[in-house]
């Protein structure tokens, strides 16, 4: 596989300034090496050679470097390039303007070969990476528009932009759709439900590429990503489902959660599923800065947040897949039922609670006919939406 080859256009009035760089970055490999003596001509040459990136000097007679940066930014051709002003002055109001003007990053004289040789390399991943994310763009627009496009190229182009922009996310999401299916899976969810709750496995993190955040799980700015995941997702009609339940994953279960303040079984019960399923592969998969939780660690900590923020029937199903007790077990011995039809000698699989995140009873509790009556009082004040498991 070539190289991809990179031009860069140094412009520099001082001639010993200009032959020293160009010495140093001409033994680069993949690297087109270029060089102008001041801004007109610069400009001119850019023009030509269409520059990946353009290295100047602040400091020259007839057009200092930030007037060539405006010209560069004005032109439609040339706009793509990124621009780095060498300079001597450490005037932040000046950085300021010339960052207001277009001016990508700075270089401070005198600078060390090393330090060139490395930001030169750093600044041209930048820009091949916003090349690819423009081109990505771009196809992701032709395939929005164009009629009778394949939805499922579009699926792989938009897992590609968010893995582009958060490498791995695309893995991630793949384990936390089969994660969240199988929690579905537990709430009786009908099969026509359960692509979107996948859709939006899968694509929940593209607010957070766009956003420029890291995942993890109980970051302050985790639901205003899944806010601008669900507003770029909600105009392609087969993801409006998606972005629903995106758009609602950080309510939390006992009215806390954001945007909107949803309580309980306000809250779509797949976004719920959904939050419980991010949050558990956050904090077992960790980050670069956080190691990761074993699950039953994962599962200790969620449960301080039982009730709060998370549906405590979800969390009881959560921790009986991820603790590797079989899902075959599970539906031999235990059956969920409404409240209604709860009956006298009747013993609890999970624990029991309500809406608002109050424990009633433990797992393993017999119905009597006195908790019988409680149970049915409590329910009419504050219902128990997800009904029972019981022992069959």
């Amino acid at each position: 596989m070539s190289l991809q080859v990179s031009t860069v256009l140094l412009v520099d009035d001082d001639p010993t300034t200009l032959a020293h760089f160009r010495s140093v970055l001409e033994h680069e490999p993949a690297l087109r090496i270029a060089t102008a003596v001041n801004g007109r001509e610069g400009l001119n040459l850019a023009k030509t050679i269409k520059p990946d990136l353009i290295v100047s000097d602040y400091s020259m007679p007839e057009m200092d470097g930030f007037e060539f940066c405006q010209r560069v930014k004005a032109d439609p051709e040339l706009a793509g390039a990124l621009f780095v002003v060498l300079s001597g002055f450490t005037d932040t109001a000046l950085k300021v303007r010339g960052l207001n003007l277009g001016v990508d990053d700075f270089l401070t004289k005198p600078i060390e070969v090393p330090e060139l040789i490395a930001r030169v390399r750093a600044t041209l991943r930048i820009k091949r990476l916003q090349d690819q994310l423009r081109d990505d763009k771009r196809e992701v627009e032709r395939l929005h528009g164009a009629l009778g496009e394949s939805f499922d190229g579009l699926l792989r182009l938009l897992i590609h932009v968010i893995d582009l922009g958060l490498p791995g996310a695309s893995d991630r999401g793949s384990r936390l759709a089969e994660l969240a299916r199988k929690l579905a899976k537990r709430f009786q969810v009908p099969d026509e439900f359960i692509p979107d709750l996948e859709l939006g496995a899968r694509l929940h993190e593209i607010g957070r590429a766009v956003e420029h955040h890291s995942p993890g799980a109980g970051q302050p700015e985790d639901w205003r990503c899944a806010v601008v995941s669900a507003t770029l997702l909600e105009d392609v009609q087969r993801l409006k489902g998606a972005a629903e339940l995106i758009g609602a994953v950080y309510e939390n279960w006992d009215g806390t959660g954001m945007p909107n303040h949803f309580v309980a079984g306000q809250i779509p019960l797949r976004a719920r599923i959904l939050r419980i399923a991010i949050d558990f592969l956050g904090l077992t998969e960790g980050t670069a800065a956080r190691p990761g939780l074993n699950p039953t660690a994962a599962i200790d900590a969620m449960r301080d947040r039982q009730g709060t923020w998370y549906d405590p029937v979800a969390l009881t199903h959560l921790g009986s897949i991820v603790l590797d007790q079989p899902e075959a077990e599970w539906a031999a011995t235990r059956k969920q039922v409404a409240i209604e039809d709860l009956i006298v000698g009747m013993v609890l699989a999970a624990d029991l609670s309500t809406s608002s995140g109050v424990m009633l009873l433990a797992k393993g509790a017999t119905i009597t006919r006195s908790l019988l009556d409680v149970i049915s009082r409590r329910h009419l004040a504050d219902p128990i939406i997800d009904g029972a498991w019981v022992a069959r």
